[in-house]
């Protein structure tokens, strides 16, 4: 887990997928293009999970992106 936590573009990553979901999320439902699904608590609860799952993801493959996997 610490080694995740030393890679910094995957947590820039995280943090600007947390914001960036309820910001359109907001955003469409005042322009009325939403279909009220979720309510304000649940846009935040679910943009900070979805940033937590995405930079997981991201710094976990991150890690082995120079391995050289090729037959030789």
């Amino acid at each position: 887990m610490k080694k995740l936590l030393k890679d910094r573009q995957s947590l820039r990553f995280g943090v600007a997928v947390a914001v960036a979901f309820p910001l359109i999320y907001f955003l469409m439902n005042f322009l009325g293009l939403s279909n009220g699904m979720f309510s304000w608590w649940k846009t935040l609860l679910f943009g900070l999970v979805q940033g937590v799952i995405f930079w997981f993801c991201m710094a976990s493959f991150r890690q082995f992106r120079d391995e050289d996997i090729t037959p030789r």
